[in-house]
């Protein structure tokens, strides 16, 4: 009701958003009943009154640890570009589903548990009350946590370990282990490949690649078909509008359209497949001289290509000069591992017969210059000159009026074209004119008001990031000539996911801010909320590395890597953990200070207590989260948010048991 009041319709987004929360929403009555349930076992107070007792308990904390998670999302509505749209119905749903789920956690729940645990409170009345040190989970903790707390010395050592597994995990990400990239490859059922022949191919051998290609696209188990276009634009589709390919014409150029098997019915997914297929596909371009690109529909971003670099040059510089530069960036790429389909903006060198009208002649026989054009235009490009209506034909069939291919295809044929005379007679282009033949010219493109062309390349088996590190480095090495740059953060994918992962950090660092400042109104100290907090940046312990060893075990297709990536949507997946994780740590802190009010607990004693009254509802609550986020990894987009959330949620939780005692045994020692 709330997302249709606010606008919000049912998509792939909100679904996931709704799954995500599912996990979330049983944290808050896991909490109550696991104390509850507690409190029975102790059996110090009637059910009525042990219920009461447990709930008013975990009361504060559990507010508190809400209000954590909800201002987590918070700050995702206020990412720009591409990515706000994906954020914001995340932002709003997990948020409401938090406040819903906190109100029957002090509701409904607390009801439930008195109506159905009471009889198994009064069953078991003759055993004698639960003694926590008796447990074995009591035991286990102690035997875990005791040793780190019996020196300084050892505590110090266990934080430093914690903190060069921590600073190795990030590493990850720098070294380039764990690959980056905005978003990773959706699983669509439609592929496409684009025929650029040599300016100046006619069309029909332009469609015998584009046959050849049928024939080899028809071998191929998951393509139930393919559609081929040739001299003129397919349908316009995502890719058409945003890589400009409704533009393109001409005897020279083709598509073919792929359509694979629904998902359900393959067992890889379409970025495989066209993995798969692509050896194949540059071996029959390489066949017949023709450049050709497989081409996937991305989730986004909506760039020119992967991989665009920008080439510039100084005022004073030609088109020829500019374009020879562009073939040394191009030669660069396509040296650089992981760049496939480059290409650049210029055109092949191809004749261009211009016919010089020799107008003082014209006007002496009468003929005007438009005469001579539109004579020109018909023979070579045709003129409809009327339609024909036949009963086995749907549509009315042109009349066009044109020479046949191998007369407007010579020179001769055109310049004995006659055209009429004021007076009637018919005079041939010869004797008006002359033919010369020379070099079409190149085009001329701009952005910003300066002359500019462009080099694009498709990434396959690797991220357009690391391509872009090392033509940066090859760059460095071998710069371009004075006055000449290539701007590699422009139209490709480099400048999108620059802003977008700089959003998310922002978004990431106000989500710190803005928990720390609940906390510290919360708890009125300025260090007690920075032990709650520890447990956010032990998340990367588990994240980086979980995706690294996801890497060792991804299987390449053919000859190329198939990584999986470290993208956007993971990202937002560390954010959302941020106050996730540190819900566990705001309830083991608040038990640690209960037990520590009493005048017979050590402070050693306290820590160990608290750990364990609270291992079993950390463990439980972990895994709703994990399990909830489970069902994504099914999803290649949403995956990485997925992985982020288990792995994450799963090193932070075990390591948070272990370093949130141990800091706060080192603060509070001397007390």
């Amino acid at each position: 009701m709330l997302d249709y009041i606010s606008g919000y319709t049912i998509n792939r987004v909100t679904l996931f958003a709704l799954i995500l929360s599912l996990g979330l929403l049983v944290d808050d009555p896991i909490v109550d009943v696991e104390n509850i349930h507690r409190h029975y076992k102790l059996r110090k107070e009637s059910p009525l009154q042990a219920l009461l007792t447990a709930v008013d308990e975990v009361r504060p904390p559990t507010i508190l640890a809400t209000f954590t998670v909800i201002v987590s999302f918070l700050p995702m509505f206020f990412i720009t570009g591409m990515m706000g749209p994906y954020m914001a119905p995340m932002a709003f749903n997990v948020p409401i589903a938090m406040i819903v789920s906190l109100i029957v956690a002090f509701t409904v729940t607390p009801w439930a548990s008195f109506k159905l645990l009471q009889s198994d409170y009064h069953s078991h009345s003759d055993e004698p009350p639960e003694e926590l040190k008796q447990t074995a989970v009591y035991r286990a903790y102690r035997a875990a946590l005791g040793p780190l707390l019996a020196t300084s010395g050892r505590a110090k050592l266990f934080l430093l370990i914690v903190l060069i597994a921590f600073v190795g995990s990030t590493l990850l990400a720098v070294t380039r282990a764990v690959p980056l990239k905005l978003l990773p490859f959706d699983n669509k059922n439609e592929l496409q490949i684009m025929i650029d022949m040599p300016r100046g191919t006619t069309l029909e051998q332009t469609d015998e690649v584009a046959r050849v290609l049928g024939g080899y696209l028809a071998t191929v188990n998951e393509v139930t078909d393919y559609q081929t276009y040739t001299g003129l634009a397919a349908p316009m589709d995502f890719n058409g509008m945003v890589r400009h390919y409704y533009l393109r014409s001409g005897g020279y150029l083709g598509e073919v359209r792929i359509n694979l098997l629904p998902k359900d019915q393959r067992e890889q997914q379409s970025h495989e497949i066209a993995l798969r297929i692509r050896p194949d596909i540059e071996r029959i371009g390489k066949q017949y001289g023709a450049n050709l690109k497989i081409v996937e529909i991305p989730p986004g971003p909506p760039v020119l290509s992967d991989l665009v670099a920008e080439v510039y040059g100084p005022p004073e510089a030609s088109i020829a000069d500019l374009i020879a530069v562009s073939k040394r960036i191009r030669a660069d790429m396509e040296k650089t591992e992981g760049v496939v389909d480059v290409d650049d903006f210029s055109e092949a060198q191809h004749d261009k017969v211009r016919f010089q009208l020799n107008r003082e002649k014209a006007a002496l026989s009468g003929i005007s210059v438009a005469q001579v054009a539109e004579t020109l235009h018909i023979a070579a490009g045709g003129q409809m000159v009327g339609i024909v209506h036949q009963d086995s034909e749907r549509q009315p069939l042109e009349i066009v009026l044109q020479l046949p291919r191998a007369l407007r295809s010579s020179v001769p044929d055109l310049l004995a074209l006659r055209v009429k005379t004021g007076q009637g007679d018919l005079i041939p282009l010869s004797e008006i004119g002359a033919a010369t033949l020379g070099n079409e010219d190149q085009p001329i493109f701009h952005k910003n008001l300066q002359r500019l062309n462009y080099v694009v390349a498709s990434m396959a088996g690797r991220s357009p990031v690391e391509a872009v590190f090392d033509l940066n480095d090859t760059l460095a090495e071998r710069p371009l000539p004075d006055g000449y740059s290539a701007e590699l953060a422009g139209e490709g994918e480099w400048k999108i996911t620059v802003d977008v992962f700089r959003d998310l950090g922002l978004a990431f660092a106000a989500a710190l801010v803005m928990i720390y400042v609940l906390l510290v109104g919360q708890t009125g100290s300025l260090s007690v909320p920075l032990v709650m907090m520890i447990a956010i940046p032990l998340t990367v312990i588990g994240i980086m590395p979980g995706f690294w060893l996801l890497n060792q075990f991804a299987a390449p297709v053919g000859a190329y890597p198939n990584p999986i990536y470290f993208t956007a949507t993971a990202m937002i997946g560390m954010i959302a953990l941020a106050g996730i994780v540190v819900r566990n740590s705001i309830i083991l802190i608040d038990f640690i200070e209960r037990i520590r009010a009493r005048a017979d607990a050590t402070l050693a004693e306290a820590l160990i207590e608290a750990g364990a009254i609270r291992l079993r509802p950390i463990f439980l609550t972990a895994g709703a989260a994990m399990f909830g986020a489970f069902v994504i990894i099914l999803d290649p987009i949403f995956s990485g948010l997925a992985w982020s959330f288990i792995f994450g949620i799963f090193a932070s939780t075990l390591f948070s048991l272990l370093v949130i005692p141990v800091v706060y045994f080192l603060i509070n020692k001397k007390e």
